[in-house]
């Protein structure tokens, strides 16, 4: 029984039978001063401890160890591509409910390790960070296959929805910063944004068509096609301006502009060299040459007609390089285009690209599908095609319109020259020479080691 209460300090302390479980209870102040016990270990028994109700009862559940070592995990792969505190957070909150999930309880343990740098991939792209799943593949030295198998059953598990950013839904908030609106520039150089939003997208459309956007950073890819479409607007004001002018027009900062002048400049060749292949095939020109330098003044008729001069100039390609496939037939109503007067007014440059694709016939679609493909089809025949042999012409160079990654030959890999040393070679006077120690050489060999000795002692 307690001596006294710790409340008031009285010794009138009395025990209150309460159901089954006894209580000891101060009479002057009413404060409960100690509880029953239920059961008691043996070590309390003989110390004369009681053990309270909710200790004897209490369940703490720890976390698993591999859960544990899932969180660390986690949050490694975090510090090393230094992310926030915040996006560090929710990578953790995000692998807790993955690894609870019914999914992902019964895997192995090596699905468990790359469920974490799964969840950090996540938090990543829905953050807009450029971490790709091949770095997190080199950072947990696993397979990217499992990392991809992984990634797929997490979004179906706990439903989310990645983010993807289309190229076009950027154009229109890119447009706005630059500041050509009437009012702010000059009357020859002003331009509505509406206006150029509309005329950049379609050169979006058409650079997406001919694989110019394939694998490449999308806003030096936008900041040509602004700047080609802004020239084209008013081709005869504006086709001597240069880059780094229409940079200061429309008050882009230095820093843009410097940082990324050589890749913007690189994007503006290949998108004119494209257009340069389009307008060639306008009927009016008669085989006039059109030059880079002056494509801007073709570029409102060859947005008007785009599917129909890419399908003439992929099949006047074909013809050039496959002469053999001259005598294949084709149908006469994509090759037909109305000649009409450039200085007409224009039509809505954009119009649906599902309305275009109306317009062609079947064998026409066909061949637009198969012209960055192996295989090319003429009426009822398949040509396939073979890799050359080495020292042959690439096979790129037989397509008009291929990815980046195709269009140049790789270079061939250079094997490192075999060593013909075996060991009995004869060895000259001189070469013993070189390798045997002058006396001057062996007497500062002496001296330096008597002094290293004397040191040591």
């Amino acid at each position: 029984m307690p001596s006294s209460c710790p409340e008031c300090g009285s010794s009138n302390v009395v025990e209150d039978d309460l159901y089954s479980q006894k209580q000891w209870v101060c009479e002057d102040c009413g404060s409960l001063v100690s509880e029953g016990v239920f059961t008691t270990t043996l070590s309390d028994e003989q110390q004369s401890r009681t053990i309270p109700y909710y200790i004897s009862t209490e369940v703490t559940k720890r976390p698993c160890a591999n859960l544990v070592k899932g969180l660390g995990r986690v949050r490694a792969l975090c510090r090393i591509l230094r992310l926030s505190s915040d996006m560090e957070m929710g990578a953790v909150s995000l692998f807790e409910r993955a690894y609870n999930h019914p999914t992902f309880i019964h895997v192995r343990l090596l699905k468990k390790e790359v469920l974490g740098g799964c969840c950090v991939l996540i938090t990543c792209r829905q953050k807009n960070c450029p971490i790709t799943m091949g770095t997190i593949s080199s950072l947990l030295d696993a397979d990217s296959a499992l990392i991809g198998m992984v990634y797929q059953d997490l979004i179906k598990a706990l439903s989310i929805e990645p983010t993807t950013t289309s190229i076009s839904d950027m154009l229109e908030s890119y447009c706005y910063g630059y500041k050509l609106s009437p009012g702010e520039v000059s009357e020859v150089f002003a331009e509505p944004t509406r206006r150029l939003v509309e005329r950049s997208a379609a050169l979006v459309e058409l650079a997406a068509d001919t694989w110019l956007v394939t694998g490449r950073h999308p806003l030096p890819i936008l900041m040509a096609c602004v700047y080609v479409a802004w020239q084209s607007l008013k081709p005869m004001d504006r086709m001597k301006c240069t880059l780094n002018k229409f940079c200061q027009i429309s008050r882009l900062s230095k820093e843009v502009c410097a940082e990324r002048k050589d890749t913007v400049q690189k994007r503006i060749s290949e998108l004119r060299h494209v257009l340069c292949k389009l307008g060639r095939e306008l009927p009016w020109l008669r085989g006039d040459t059109v030059e880079p330098s002056t494509v801007a003044r073709l570029v409102d008729d060859i947005l008007k007609h785009r599917q129909t001069l890419m399908l003439k100039a992929l099949r006047h390609y074909e013809q050039e390089a496959e002469p053999d496939l001259s005598d294949c037939t084709a149908t006469d109503e994509a090759d037909q285009l109305p000649i009409t007067d450039p200085a007409a007014p224009s039509q809505p440059l954009l119009t649906s690209k599902l309305d275009q694709k109306d317009q062609l016939s079947g064998k026409d679609m066909d061949i637009l599908k198969t012209s960055g493909q192996s295989e090319l089809k003429c009426g009822d025949k398949a040509v396939e095609e073979s890799v050359p042999p080495a020292g042959q012409e690439h096979w790129g160079k037989r397509h008009l319109f291929l990815p980046p990654s195709v269009r140049t030959e790789k270079r061939p890999r250079v094997d490192a020259p075999e060593l013909t040393v075996t060991g009995y070679e004869e060895i000259s006077d001189s070469e013993i020479e070189a390798y045997i120690r002058s006396p001057e050489e062996v007497r500062r060999y002496l001296a330096v080691k008597r002094k290293l000795k004397d040191d040591e002692d």
